[in-house]
């Protein structure tokens, strides 16, 4: 596995790990832990959805993290196939596949 999808990996757990079935901690400190804003830009759209068809639990993680979710802000996602801004209605938006 190449070093930018290491990081990637890590960057994808950010939901489980700050959620009660992984560690727990705020997002803030798994962005931190995680470089997120140092590695962000190394990486595109291609390999974030090859690293989800390949690891599906992540895609299970983010739908847990966001089913589990006690705030009227932020982004969630559906087993529908459906992202978008829980406090804008008109933000949802629709794939053809969950990754």
């Amino acid at each position: 596995m190449s070093k930018n999808n290491a990081y990637l990996l890590r960057i994808l757990r950010i939901g489980h790990d700050s959620s009660m079935r992984g560690e727990g901690i705020s997002i803030h400190d798994a962005i931190v832990r995680t470089r997120y804003n140092e590695h962000r830009s190394s990486f595109g759209v291609g390999e974030v959805l090859q690293l989800l068809k390949t690891n599906r639990e992540l895609i299970e993680e983010w739908i847990l993290y966001s089913e589990d979710k006690r705030t009227s802000g932020g982004w969630y996602i559906l087993r529908e196939n459906e992202i978008g801004r829980i406090d804008d209605k008109n933000s949802k938006l629709r794939f053809e596949s969950i990754e």
